[in-house]
């Protein structure tokens, strides 16, 4: 898939984005999102003339004639990177490496590539963004050793975006959402993530009477951007 392209954003979206959008209690309640999100670029893109679809369903563009697709017009670039894809187009995508395998030699199902293409799109995404809190709240504990860092799983996590829970002594103190680089974004799909979080982070403060700091960090959990204050 890095070879052909076919994990560019152009083709299956900005993934590493679009599973930061909301909070997902489990992988299936993101893939499921990610199909939904598919089937709303599908409609969207049947609004334009034929060319216009041809030119967006091609996966190969990306290789092909990058110049082209970075020249492409803002809005059309969004119904490729901003949206997720449907199973029928992961599945041709799926074709297509398994037409590239038989050329190497290799006899693949296409059940077997879809899952190759499944787990390169969904699950590697949602690992290293797992595996991206940990070390977040790794480095977290080594700023501030004092601290309990607790993970908010489960509905309560859910419902409030938080990811983790800082204590003091027992005593709870505030509240976490960590997010990646791309969640600082101006992208129309991301500042409508940030309000929705936002608002539903306010809920968790009425509640539990304490804050909810952003944290913005790479997938070693290096701190790049945060909102907890230097004195605490």
């Amino acid at each position: 898939m890095n070879d052909l392209m076919l994990n560019d954003s152009w083709s299956v979206g900005d993934v590493a984005t679009l599973v930061e959008l909301k909070p997902f209690m489990h992988t299936e309640e993101w893939e499921a999102f990610y199909y939904r999100s598919g089937e709303e670029r599908e409609v969207l893109i049947s609004r334009w003339d034929a060319p216009t679809q041809a030119t967006l369903q091609d996966t190969s563009l990306i290789k092909n004639d990058q110049s082209f697709v970075h020249g492409l017009n803002w809005n059309l670039k969004n119904l490729n990177t901003h949206f997720g894809r449907t199973r029928e187009r992961l599945y041709q995508i799926a074709e297509t490496v398994r037409n590239c395998a038989k050329d190497a030699q290799h006899d693949l199902s296409l059940e077997e590539c879809f899952e190759y293409v499944r787990y390169e799109v969904i699950f590697k995404p949602w690992n290293d963004m797992v595996l991206r809190k940990q070390n977040t709240v790794k480095t977290l504990q080594g700023v501030y050793p004092q601290a309990e860092f607790r993970k908010m799983a489960g509905v309560m996590g859910h419902n409030y975006s938080v990811d983790y829970e800082a204590y003091l002594d027992g005593k709870l103190q505030y509240a976490l959402q960590v997010k990646p680089t791309s969640y600082n974004g101006d992208a129309t799909h991301i500042k409508h993530a940030q309000q929705a979080n936002k608002r539903i982070n306010q809920l968790y403060t009425a509640r539990f009477g304490v804050p909810v700091y952003l944290v913005i960090s790479d997938e070693k959990g290096e701190i790049l951007h945060s909102e907890i204050p230097e004195n605490l």
